[in-house]
């Protein structure tokens, strides 16, 4: 018959080992193939995803906004040299859709929704003068730190160092702006660092990637369109991180909690003994 003390250790186990389940199902794990460096590709080839709604302020109404649900698309199109300001590689994409907007309207704007993808068929993106990046357009330069090639484990510091798109009228011929752009990067004065960790798994990487990007979102409505006579630029910062956190060594984590819990309950069974 199990005793009171046995009892204790093993429902905390069992607390553990479901909040470690918890804690680890806060996002799909992401795998992106091996470069043939022993490393993967930067810029990551997959979706960053923004963990709270960029907006649109300035400008608007008293009280209103446009919270923008945003993906940070995978690039198609890519590159990677050695260089930038991290002292690693620099490595610029370009993609046919940079963001993904699922855009809301609250306060005066409720009941304003609409998708929207950047860049618009005949957007003026950034377009790069150094000739390593053979990259047209370029939508994004990201800087990352020296990294181990075939280490099994790699974390190093990333920086989304340029972003930059844009639709303006008439080209373009939206609905709603004759301009609506969106400014990021440290090089334009918004700053945006992050960070990095692959993890070998098999032939592929799995991924733990942020970056903290201050953007700018610039906007001009369009005439009779539901932001006619409106304009403004407003600046955020928003966390777009793709993957399930990886923590080095996980083996000694767990081992260190079960030990730290052993004891809990051994003082416990102790202590009720001397009460007895």
């Amino acid at each position: 018959m199990a005793t009171k003390s046995n009892r204790v250790l093993l429902i905390a186990l069992v607390l553990m080992i479901g909040a470690g389940a918890i804690a680890s199902a806060h996002a799909a794990a992401v795998f992106v193939p091996d470069n043939g460096f022993g490393t993967a590709q930067m810029p990551i080839l997959a979706d960053y995803v923004g963990e709270t709604p960029m907006q649109i302020i300035d400008g608007l109404p008293a009280f209103s906004t446009i919270d923008i649900d945003a993906v940070l698309k995978a690039p198609p199109l890519y590159v990677e040299v050695p260089g930038g300001s991290l002292g690693g590689t620099k490595s610029a994409g370009g993609t046919g859709t940079l963001f993904h907007f699922e855009m809301q309207g609250t306060g005066a704007m409720a009941g304003y929704n609409r998708i929207f993808n950047f860049p618009a068929s005949t957007a003026t993106v950034l377009t790069f003068n150094d000739p390593p990046f053979d990259v047209n357009p370029g939508t994004f330069e990201v800087h990352a730190a020296p990294r181990t090639n075939n280490a099994a484990l790699q974390s190093f510091d990333t920086d989304m160092f340029r972003l930059f798109t844009q639709i303006s009228n008439p080209g373009d011929g939206d609905p709603d702006f004759d301009l609506l752009r969106i400014v990021a990067g440290t090089d334009f004065g918004l700053p945006s660092p992050g960070h990095t960790t692959l993890l070998q798994s098999g032939p592929n990487w799995q991924v733990d990637s942020f970056f903290d990007i201050t953007y700018r979102i610039d906007f001009v409505g369009k005439a009779g369109g539901t932001f006619g006579g409106l304009s403004g630029s407003t600046t955020g910062t928003v966390r777009f991180s793709m993957g399930d956190r990886i923590v080095p060594e996980p083996a000694s984590g767990a081992l260190a909690g079960i030990g730290t819990i052993a004891l809990a309950a051994l003082v416990w069974r102790r202590r009720s003994r001397r009460q007895e």
